[in-house]
């Protein structure tokens, strides 16, 4: 049974609102001029609100990112739900994960954020270490799925992971069809992968 969340008071909703906004705004900075070249001014210039203000409910980018990731998470929550919960054996929970999984892959503005953060982390692996639980997770959920017959099976299960990360990637910016054809090539492959014959 799902746990119901406390109401929040008007305060809270005010100010998770303007913590929502602050983190929009920054993400489309970080997509357009790149984590490294956003400054914490150009944040609260883009959320229109003061430097202070932004100060208030964010102490620095590093916990923005850390919030994105939390977002991330929760955005995640469903499609890992039904993974984790589906028998081992069944590979049509598999293949409706990646299904989604590209679709959120690829998405212009998830792929361009993603890249950017991706290469955050090469500067500073901190960043890393926020993003770490949810990849994790989605390692551990595939993991169930790769047949016993692979003596790599964590590692199988993370390239999996970034198979349908990079196909959604690569299907940014093509057309309808491309897209179409790349996301079947994915789901051919993955079919393959977790054939237990």
């Amino acid at each position: 049974m799902m746990e119901k969340k406390p109401e929040l008071s008007p305060r809270e909703e005010k100010t998770a609102r303007r913590r929502r906004l602050i983190i929009e705004a920054a993400a489309t900075l970080f997509i357009l001029k790149g984590f490294h070249q956003t400054g914490m001014r150009d944040i609260a210039g883009q959320a229109e609100i003061s430097l202070g203000n932004l100060y208030n409910h964010f102490k620095g980018k590093h916990e923005i990112i850390a919030a994105i990731s939390e977002i991330e998470a929760a955005d995640m929550e469903p499609l890992l739900s039904r993974l984790e919960s589906a028998p081992v054996s069944d590979s049509a929970a598999l293949i409706e994960f990646a299904e989604a999984y590209f679709a959120v892959s690829s998405s212009p503005a998830n792929a361009a954020l993603s890249a950017e953060i991706v290469a955050e982390i090469f500067r500073n692996p901190d960043i890393g270490k926020v993003f770490s639980g949810t990849r994790k997770r989605l390692i551990d959920a595939l993991e169930g799925h790769v047949p016993d017959h692979y003596s790599k099976r964590t590692a199988t299960a993370g390239l999996v992971l970034d198979l349908i990360e990079r196909a959604g990637q690569s299907a940014v910016g093509t057309s309808d069809v491309s897209q179409s054809d790349i996301k079947a090539a994915l789901l051919e492959v993955i079919g393959r992968l977790i054939d237990r014959s």
